[in-house]
Order: C-alpha cells, then structure tokens, then sequence
C-alpha cells in the first residue's frame, strides 16, 4: 500500500526511514509546511521534487493517490491534519500523543467514525518483544491478580524544539508511552482515579515540568506508581523504563530488557515454558519478534486495514491512555486533587 507522509522534522525523518524498510508500505509522497524541506527529504530517500508538497490539499490537487498518510507534525497540529485526511478518505497513522487535549482526541475520533477510516496512535512501545512477554504471562496467570505496579523512568535526553517549551513535556510526551504500556501489559487493570504531582529542578533544560510521580487506582483496587524523570542526574533507565509487578500468585521484574518471574510459591520455580532458573527467579526468554518498535506498528496497521478491523492502538482505545495523562496533568495543576478518568473519557 502507498503512505503520504506529513511532517519530516527530526522524528519525521526517521518515520521515513522505516517506512522504506517495510515491507507493507511504500512511501509515496512527503508533505511539509515547509516546501524547500520537504524537497530536500524526498531527494535525500531517492523521491522526485514532484512527489514533495506543503500540503495535503496540493497533494490531492496534484492526484496523488495514496491508501493512508502518516501524521508525523507536532502535537498541536495533529487534530488539524488528521480530521483533515480522514475527511479526504485516507486511513491515518498518528504519532503519540494522539492530540493535545482530549476534546480534540475526540474529533479525531469522530472524524475517524464519520469517513468509515482507520485511525491508529502510534504506541510503538507495545510493540517490543519485553512488552509482549509481560502481557503474555499476565494473561497466563504467572503473578495471579495484579495488584501494585510500580514504574520508574529516568531519563536526561538532549531535546530541542517544541518539547522543551511544553508545560508538561514528561507528562504529555514521554508518560503516555508508559501509561499505555500499563493498559496494554496488564488487561485487568481499568484506571479509575489518577492524583498526580510535577515539577521542574533547577538544572533542567525544558520550561515545563520535566519530572512527576503519578498514583493510579484501577476499578478493581489494584494500584500502580509511576515517577517519571527527563532530568535525571542519577542512573538512567531504559526507555520503557524499570517495572515491578506483583499479584497474588507472584511478580514479575521488567529492566533493562530482562523479564524476571519470581512465583510465589518455591515449587512454582520448577519449570516454567522458556525460563531459566537463577537463585530461586526464573529468567524468561523474550518472545520472539520479526517486527518491533515502529515496524511492529507499521505491521499492524497494514494488517488492521486489509482485514477491515480496528488496529491494536485504535484512537478509540488510545482515548484512555490519553486521559490517564490528562487526569495527570490535571491532577498535578490542582495540588494532587484526585481526578476521576472514566469521567473525562465520556464527558471531558
């Protein structure tokens, strides 16, 4: 199938790349506002001037003709551009987060609805094979009932741009990724209430908050703990960050790419499909992947759109990873008050 991509900035550029190593996909056509870059990058990845636009509008105008386009612009632009393709019949695949508010994620949402269109975030965490792993044994059972999650990231990435002039630039552009993943690798965890606190240390080069503790209740009772840090002086961690996770029959430890079961009961150490046993743990082998990261997005959009189903991170799914940040961010604005997120899922 052909894509379009919009916006070939410093992730956009690297979007392009991927694209040309799928095999699902052939890149088609680049749009940006900014025409000579556009030109520029389309000449770089071996495209002609006449497959370089400013807009989408020209690039209809001039019959291109694609199956979908990827929206790869800041988050502020995304509602625009989005509603704007799906309007014109294309499926879409958007970067994370899906919009900058959630009433805005809901056009896009109703957008998506109205043109009978895919509309896919790009959660491209998921799509990892430590990820997969987790989410399979939950789903088998390995630790029972979830009932504590605790996450910690830690991170001092070297950002420019508009990241660093977000008020909430953890929250709203690194936490989602995080706050999804908690969704995706436990099922059974439905968020209820969310109170959260940010703040900024002195030695941060980003104007909003580039630190937060986040405390999450799901429906059930069970609890999760996320801190977050894009100014940690101290030890980093990975970017999907370190994970602890314990339920009534045991834990699982996620860092550094390693997936550790530790059952509760020492007989539950005898074997396990996959695993090695290490000082009473057991080590599990990841799952294996053909596709990760954004391959693995760019797979399942492909595959979402050929079968005529919603993709795995549908805008209608990503709604509830949006408001967790929302519920954050609101929290976090209010001193801490609790913020109840099945509320701004139906009624903002």
């Amino acid at each position: 199938m052909r894509i379009a991509q919009i916006g070939v900035g410093n992730w956009g550029a690297g979007w392009i790349h991927q694209i040309q190593r799928n095999t699902d996909w052939t890149l088609a056509t680049v749009i940006d506002s900014n025409e000579s870059r556009a030109r520029q990058v389309a000449a770089d990845v071996g495209l002609t001037a006449a497959d370089a636009f400013p807009s989408l509008k020209a690039m209809i105008e001039a019959q291109i003709e694609v199956d979908a386009v990827l929206v790869a612009v800041p988050p502020v632009a995304h509602t625009e551009v989005t509603v704007e393709a799906l309007e014109a019949g294309y499926h879409c695949l958007i970067e994370k987060p899906l919009a900058d508010t959630l009433d805005d994620a809901r056009t896009i949402v109703a957008a998506a609805d109205k043109a009978q269109r895919s509309a896919m975030v790009s959660q491209n965490y998921r799509f990892k094979r430590a990820a997969r792993t987790v989410r399979r044994l939950i789903s088998e059972g390995v630790v029972g009932d979830v009932e504590s999650v605790n996450i910690v990231f830690k991170k001092d990435p070297p950002f420019d741009g508009f990241r660093l002039e977000m008020d909430e630039p953890l929250l709203m552009d690194m936490s989602i990724h995080h706050l999804d993943l908690l969704r995706a690798v436990v099922p059974a965890f439905e968020p209820a209430r969310v109170r959260a606190t940010s703040w900024n240390p002195t030695w941060s080069r980003f104007d909003g908050n580039a630190c937060a503790t986040v405390e999450i209740e799901s429906r059930s009772g069970a609890r999760a703990i996320y801190t977050g840090s894009w100014a940690s002086r101290s030890s980093h961690t990975t970017w999907d960050g370190s994970w602890d996770i314990e339920g009534t029959a045991g834990a699982l430890t996620w860092a550094d790419n390693e997936v550790i079961a530790r059952p509760a009961s020492v007989f539950d150490t005898v074997f396990l499909p996959g695993a090695l046993e290490q000082h009473g743990s057991l080590r599990v082998d990841l799952d294996p992947s053909t596709q990760e990261e954004r391959q693995g997005v760019l797979a399942e959009f492909a595959a979402a759109i050929h079968e005529g189903r919603r993709p795995e991170t549908d805008a209608h799914d990503n709604l509830w990873s949006l408001a967790l940040v929302e519920a954050a961010v609101r929290s976090a604005s209010h001193g801490g008050s609790l913020v109840d997120v099945e509320q701004l899922v139906h009624s903002g």
